[in-house]
């Protein structure tokens, strides 16, 4: 689908805000209401433009992330384990691996020590033969984001103006200290059952309404007015306006892991996203025991200069390409039902995270037999 340019400009306004009125947005790209109306609908109804989305900061609910990665032994237990993903409570995201093997990447969010739980669904997926193989890594909490600088796209040659080496140079010598994180147990005192359904239903739709959360919560009006807020400021890390990424080249995505990364090499990649970010989605995480994930999302033509460029400066670096142009991945939205409300504390029974997700895969297999 072949764009005007009128549309790659309110395209790049709403990136900068996603919630902007039309007349706002009319005076950004410099065209009469009326048109900048009609463009916008017609983005909306041919995908071009998606409902932004709420996501939610693991820690500030007392969270931790952990990353797993499997290698499957065929496409039926790719199936089977994506059942399993979508069963799990405590799922946030999945998605297929390309490579050598099959393989999955899903991200948990789960209360504080409970690696034990995945760990041990993980061997007994091992000894059901569902997957070959896994490996787990644990978030420090420290973590920082970037997204798509519209700006740094020339839509005339359908290219990208970033050159990673350069980027790499630039990195600070001597960078401040990484954040101070606390553990991940926090005080939910607080945490209401209608905070809960408010922020499970932002992290499908930020876009909202008092009234439309009213509905779909069925809360009423003086609940959602006086509990979105606190919602909004207290566990949601940011509001992530959803576009047709092909449209900016943007079709490439790669999961690169870093180990025996030193602390200094830490806060340069980590302070060198905050203040001079490079211009497509990216995400580090800095994960326990000196390591390091970086999740991006750019052009095929950017994509192996990346790569080639974190060879030269990440210790033990290794990638994965992973599958998010189809239905090979998912987000999850924030599951209100973790929560026992009336212990005050997150559902952390082995039945709960190990056992019932296990159901699921049997489940999956009857049906793939027959």
């Amino acid at each position: 689908m072949e764009l005007r340019l009128e549309d790659f400009a309110i395209l790049l306004a709403l990136y900068q805000d996603p919630f902007m009125s039309m007349s706002e947005l009319s005076r950004q790209v410099k065209i009469p209401e009326s048109e900048t109306t009609e463009r916008y609908h017609f983005l909306k109804e041919k995908g071009v433009i998606k409902n932004p989305i709420a996501i939610y900061n693991p820690e500030s609910l007392g969270l931790q992330r952990i990353h797993v990665i499997t290698v499957l032994p065929d496409i039926p237990c790719l199936e089977i384990m994506e059942e399993l993903c979508n069963a799990h409570p405590y799922t946030h995201y999945r998605t297929r691996i390309f490579g050598g093997n099959i393989g999955l990447f899903i991200q948990f969010d789960i209360p504080s020590g409970t690696r034990e739980k995945i760990e041990k669904l993980f061997e007994k997926l091992v000894e059901q033969k569902m997957i070959t193989s896994f490996e787990i890594s644990e978030s420090s909490g420290v973590r920082t984001e970037s997204y798509p600088n519209l700006d740094k796209y020339n839509a005339g040659t359908s290219s990208w103006s970033f050159i990673w080496p350069i980027w790499f140079a630039a990195l600070e010598v001597d960078p401040p200290p990484l954040p101070f994180h606390s553990k991940f147990i926090k005080n939910l005192t607080n945490f209401t059952p209608a905070q809960a359904q408010i922020l499970r239903f932002l992290t499908s739709n930020a876009s909202l309404s008092i009234e439309e959360l009213c509905n779909k919560t069925d809360l009423n009006k003086e609940v959602v007015e006086k509990e979105y807020p606190i919602v909004k400021e207290n566990y949601v890390g940011a509001i992530r306006f959803i576009y047709d990424r092909e449209i900016f080249d943007l079709t490439e995505t790669i999961l690169a892991f870093g180990s025996e990364v030193d602390l200094r090499r830490q806060e340069q990649l980590y302070n060198g996203i905050k203040t001079d970010a490079p211009p497509f989605f990216l995400s580090l995480d800095i994960l326990q025991n000196n390591k390091i994930l970086i999740w991006i999302t750019m052009s095929p033509g950017q994509a192996s200069d990346f790569t080639y460029a974190c060879w030269q400066n990440i210790p033990n670096f290794k990638i994965q390409v992973l599958d998010t142009k189809s239905q090979g991945s998912m987000l999850y939205c924030f599951y209100p039902d973790n929560f026992d409300f009336a212990n005050r504390k997150w559902k952390s029974s082995t039945v709960y995270m190990v056992d019932e997700p296990l159901q699921s895969t049997k489940k999956a297999l009857v049906n793939i037999q027959k």
